[in-house]
This record gives structure tokens, sequence and C-alpha cells, in this order.
């Protein structure tokens, strides 16, 4: 894995939609991601968003399976190789922006000519469920020991004439590692849904 941190101008920041968009223009000769299933080995990038600010250009850490280069539009800092090594009881701090949600019936899918799915994300409010839904994520890579929940506000974005709204939250805290393979592959494959948007990439580190 490349972990790498890049800018993006405010007139692309501005817009949480064009990020995802904007950030392939790194990877010219990769495919777009095609993955329909969790296990399946991620071709592309994960993302999050470590400084936005109105006005300003938004500093971006970036994970990728292939090394970025220097592209219009987007301005790359720096790169590095990086090959996490977990091992079987290792305690490491986390961090994760995410979006925690659960499937439900939609029940105004007639009105929706072109959807293929009976069912909808619906976002996870409390705390609670929230800590639950990572726990479940994590299941059988690593075990959740402590954690805090950071709420943001809502981001808002337009795909089209289509108007979306998203609810993130930032974990952090300890884990510890209960089989290191599944766990590499959360670290590749990222947490949850909403990847597009800067959420999923689970980072960790070493205690001292």
């Amino acid at each position: 894995m490349i972990l790498s941190r890049a800018e993006l101008p405010w007139s692309v920041a501005r817009n949480p939609y064009e990020h995802h968009r904007r950030l392939w223009r790194l990877f010219p000769d990769q495919p777009i991601e095609k993955r329909q299933r969790q296990e399946q080995p991620r071709q592309g990038f994960l993302f999050r968003d470590e400084d936005s600010r109105p006005g300003q250009p938004a500093r971006i850490l970036l994970q990728s399976s292939a090394r970025p280069t220097a592209a219009e539009g987007v301005r790359l800092l720096a790169s590095r190789d990086l090959d996490p090594q977990p091992s079987v009881g290792q305690r490491l701090a986390f961090l994760l922006t995410a979006n925690p949600v659960k499937a439900i019936k939609d029940t105004q899918m007639q009105e929706k000519p072109n959807k293929r799915r009976d069912t909808c994300r619906v976002p996870l409010i409390t705390e609670a469920s929230q800590t639950a839904w990572l726990e479940r994520k994590l299941e059988g890579g690593a075990r959740m020991d402590a954690v805090s929940v950071l709420p943001h506000p809502p981001v808002f974005f337009r795909r089209g004439h289509r108007a979306g709204k998203l609810v993130t939250v930032t974990f952090e805290g300890l884990l510890t590692v209960t089989d290191p393979e599944q766990l590499r592959a959360l670290l590749s494959n990222g947490v949850g849904p909403a990847k597009a948007f800067g959420c999923g990439l689970l980072l960790v580190r070493r205690l001292a």
C-alpha cells in the first residue's frame, strides 16, 4: 500500500462529491473501482479529509494500491510505502471516519423506477448504535477495547440534479488484534459505505 498526502483547491474542496473524482486524476492508468463485495481486493483508493476550511485548499490523506502520479488540479505533496504487519494480541491505536448506517425496507421504491433494491440505508444516530456498528465491522479482525465518538455536521452534496446528505462520525480508540489477515483486509479495503466521500479509511499505529 502507498500512503500519500494531497491538496485540493477550494473550487473543488467546497463540493464533497467532487473530491473522489478529482483524486482519480492521480491514477490515470487505474480502472474505475468495480468491487461488488467487501472481501474483494480494492483496486482504487481510500481517502480522508485531514483539514478543510472555507475558502482554503483541503488537505487529503490518501491510501492506494498503486503509486499516485502528479496531475493537473491536484497538488501531490508526498508519498511513502506502507506495509502494516499486525500480530495476534497486539494493541493498536486507531482512527476512522465512517458513515454508520443500517438497511431498512424502502416503502417508496415504486416511485423510483431505476432503483434495483427494495432497501435503503439510513444513518445510525445514537452513539451506542454507532459504536455497536463499528464492533460488528471489526469483528474477526480485532476487538475494540476503547473508543470515543466525534459527530460531524451533516455533509450535503449534489449529484447532477439530485441532492444528498451524509451523517459521519470519527471513531478514535484502542483495539486488540485477533486475526492479522482479516485486519489487513480491513486496512486495505476500508470500513463501511460512503468511501467516495472520504469515509472508511482505517488508520492504526503501534502504542509506544
